[in-house]
């Protein structure tokens, strides 16, 4: 074969091998048209944030001021709730005539409370006694003079036993000595009888000298009786005398005896009169202070009942009538015409102007601040108000307000972190109309890198971007995705303030067609 054909050959390959590789380039970029994801990316931005917080609330006013109702009195008419009232108007009035009668029952209870009081302090005066222990003290004296004398007597019978006994025995000593001496007496006479006896005996006369032994014995015996006599009359005088003597003593000890015991007794009066004048002064002090307690709970009673009385009839120079302190709008009230108050009535009036109360969720609280511009919308009329942010607070005071959100959407779920108040121009708006509001601001600092909201991902490892890479293959250039990790430094609705390891030319996904993952194959679809 020729070398030009042969070169002819040679071309004719390499044209098909072309073709072919180009048909096999066209068929890979159509089939990866039909599975790979379409991203759309961009690059990061520097500059700041734009805060757009919308909410609802309800227009209400600044201050609440609470209208006290007095009790057990029948309402006759009142104003709605939401009524503007100017100061002056009339808010309530109350039925008259139950007022009149309320007057005269609340005058008979200051009556009857005042009779209480009286009766309590006469009831709680001492009472008018003779002290026990004043008589018994008499009687106990008269006891122990009694005793003294009984003791004195008795100490005199003692004496005089003592000396009558000393006296009887003495007496009975001489009876006895006497009775004795004379006995001698005669028995010396017989014996000289006896002598002569024995001398006339001698001399033979015997008649004589038995006649003087009979006389001599006869004398004897004649002593010997009157001895005897002598001897008894004494004992019997001894023995009476000291019987008499220790009845006498025996008596003045008896009397000793009774009088010991009559002062024992009129000691133990005199005890138990002490002790029950001391019960009846203890008893007379517990019913004095009772008496005192009673009276100061009367006074409290009469005290308030008076009060009463005096608002009742300061109601009743105002004709019954409850009116506005200064201008507002009522708020709140739990009564009705026809009804009748108790100690939980009330009406409540809102002065002061009107705001409106929004919530604020954790990432908003720092943004918003005093004087910033709330834009409102009323409800129904179409029309757009604005009003400036007054206060700013944290915690869940928010209650009024539903959820306000950063990012245009309602994020019930998200914590409500806090609250701002707005001021209103009073007649922009009613109280109590529902209103939209919106707050649009920048931040106050200027970020380096500002990424799509749509870019910023989660999962387990934490916040992270993907970004296209590209890489040259036979087929041309491809891209895949590529986990950057990041930070959110702040974010608005549309924008997250990031840092991390972007570059200034890295493409970040900030959306597609289907999900992505890490290395996953993706198109540009700017491509």
């Amino acid at each position: 074969m020729k070398l030009e054909d042969k070169k002819r050959m040679a071309a004719k390959a390499f044209a098909a091998f072309f073709i072919l590789m180009a048909a096999a380039g066209g068929l890979s970029r159509a089939a990866a048209s039909m599975t790979v994801p379409i991203a759309d990316t961009q690059k990061y931005q520097s500059g700041r944030l734009n805060l757009n917080l919308t909410g609802t609330a309800v227009v209400e006013t600044k201050e609440e001021n609470l209208v006290s109702l007095v009790k057990e009195q029948r309402i006759l008419s009142t104003v709605r709730i939401g009524t503007q009232v100017e100061q002056g108007d009339v808010l309530l009035q109350y039925d008259t005539q139950y007022l009149q009668k309320a007057i005269e029952e609340k005058q008979a209870e200051v009556k009857k409370l005042e009779l209480s009081l009286e009766q309590a302090r006469l009831q709680g005066e001492p009472q008018e006694r003779v002290a026990a222990a004043d008589s018994a003290a008499r009687d106990l004296d008269l006891a122990n003079q009694s005793l003294a004398q009984a003791q004195s007597d008795y100490d005199q019978a003692f004496s005089d036993s003592q000396n009558a006994q000393s006296q009887a025995q003495s007496n009975y000593d001489n009876g006895l000595a006497a009775a004795a001496q004379a006995k001698e007496e005669s028995y010396n006479q017989a014996q000289e009888l006896e002598t002569q006896a024995q001398e006339l005996e001698a001399q033979g006369e015997t008649e004589n000298a038995q006649s003087l032994y009979a006389e001599a014995e006869s004398l004897r015996q004649e002593a010997d009786q009157t001895y005897e006599a002598a001897a008894s009359q004494a004992q019997s005088e001894y023995e009476a005398a000291v019987s008499q003597a220790q009845a006498s003593l025996e008596e003045a000890e008896a009397s000793l005896n009774a009088q010991t015991q009559s002062q024992a007794q009129a000691q133990n009066a005199y005890t138990s009169a002490q002790e029950e004048d001391a019960a009846a002064a203890a008893n007379d002090q517990k019913t004095q202070a009772e008496s005192s307690y009673n009276q100061q709970s009367i006074q409290v009673d009469l005290d308030l009942a008076k009060k009463e009385l005096s608002d009742l009839e300061k109601l009743q120079q105002s004709n019954g009538q409850v009116t506005a302190s200064k201008a507002g709008v009522v708020t709140g009230m739990n009564v009705q015409t026809g009804g009748i108050t108790d100690d939980s009535s009330y009406l409540l009036l809102g002065t002061g102007g009107l705001q409106i109360k929004g919530s604020l969720q954790t990432q908003d609280l720092e943004k918003v601040e005093a004087e910033d511009t709330v834009e409102i919308s009323v409800s129904g009329q179409g029309k757009k108000i604005q009003g400036k942010v007054t206060q700013v607070g944290a915690g869940g005071d928010g209650q009024q307000a539903e959820a306000g959100s950063s990012s245009g959407t309602s994020e019930e779920s998200q914590d409500m972190a806090g609250y701002f108040y707005a001021d209103i121009e009073e007649r922009a708006a009613s109280w109590g109309t529902q209103v939209s509001y919106s707050i649009d601001k920048q931040s106050g600092s200027s970020y380096e890198m500002l990424i799509p909201l749509g870019a910023v991902r989660e999962d387990a490892q934490g916040t992270y971007c993907l970004i296209a890479e590209s890489r040259e293959t036979v087929l041309g250039t491809e891209y895949r995705a590529a986990r950057v990790n990041i930070t959110v430094e702040d974010k608005d609705s549309t924008q997250a303030a990031v840092t991390g390891n972007l570059g200034k030319d890295d493409l970040i996904i900030s959306g597609s067609t289907k999900d992505i993952a890490e290395r996953d194959k993706v198109r540009l679809r700017d491509e």
